[in-house]
């Protein structure tokens, strides 16, 4: 078993630069979640609608999907007309608390991961509900009306992301990029684990002050014997902190626990 080892020296720490990004950015991100929004792994289209008044009538009755990014399009370009300063003002602040907790929680996953992040993080300043996270460009969405401390958790949770993806990479060098998003089972069980860590990780649960973070919703309900997806894993995760194992034998034993009990983590895909 590989056990983790010191390291000397530092490399420089990555940023997460928050920016506003452009109304074509914004419509292409929304429509992921509202056009043919029943064909997704997670149906989340009616939250977009709750929380953007005026999307669903303004989209009502695009013959097709060229149409109906248009309509998003001319919608965003509306909105961020009319919310320009509290959007701008969110994104100052937002940087503002990133940059008090940063370099520790990056300082924290590197630590975790045994990798590191080599380039900056952009973090989108939307007006989507959602906070889609992009491994492409290394890039994330968080919520314009989020309260400063609720923006931090999609931060580091995304970030979170990024770090299991490059580790995996590594760790099984022969998997496929593809399977590293929804509805594919590595995916999944990224969306497990990054709670997970979040709640058990002494030192992000000091600097979040003790929350306590969930999957998604529509996965509570799912259990291995008596224990939630997060409860389960958990015990894997504060064993590997207990006997400090490599992030390579964690991510290796997660995937075996996952591959034995898949059939109960993704019996919601058969409804």
């Amino acid at each position: 078993m590989e056990t983790i080892e010191g390291t000397t020296g530092r490399a420089p720490r990555p940023k997460i630069l928050f920016g506003v990004p452009t109304a074509k950015d914004e419509a292409q991100s929304l429509m992921y979640f509202i056009y043919a929004q029943d064909k997704r792994e997670l149906n989340w289209g009616e939250r977009v609608y709750r929380a953007l008044p005026g999307l669903k009538e303004k989209v009502f009755g695009a013959t097709d999907k060229n149409e109906f990014f248009a309509k998003c399009r001319e919608y965003v370009e509306q909105f961020q007309r009319d919310n320009e300063a509290t959007i701008e003002g969110a994104r100052v602040q937002f940087q503002k608390t990133w940059d008090e907790v940063g370099e520790k929680i990056f300082d924290v996953l590197d630590g975790e991961f045994e990798t590191s992040l080599t380039k900056d993080v952009n973090a989108n300043v939307s007006v989507n509900p959602i906070c889609p996270r992009f491994l492409e460009t290394q890039s994330f969405n968080v919520n314009f009306a989020f309260s400063l401390e609720r923006a931090r958790e999609p931060a580091i949770h995304e970030i979170t992301h990024f770090y299991h993806f490059k580790k995996w990479a590594e760790v099984f060098p022969d998997a496929d990029k593809k399977t590293f998003n929804t509805p594919h089972s590595e995916w999944r069980l990224s969306e497990i684990l990054a709670p997970v860590m979040m709640t058990y990780n002494p030192a992000i649960q000091e600097i979040v002050g003790g929350k306590k973070f969930n999957t998604y919703k529509e996965w509570w309900e799912i259990k291995i014997g008596e224990k939630t997806l997060i409860e389960y894993f958990g015990d894997i995760y504060r064993e590997h902190l207990d006997k400090k194992t490599s992030s390579a034998d964690f991510l290796k034993k997660s995937w075996e626990e996952y591959q034995k009990h898949k059939d109960i983590i993704e019996a919601d895909r058969k409804k």
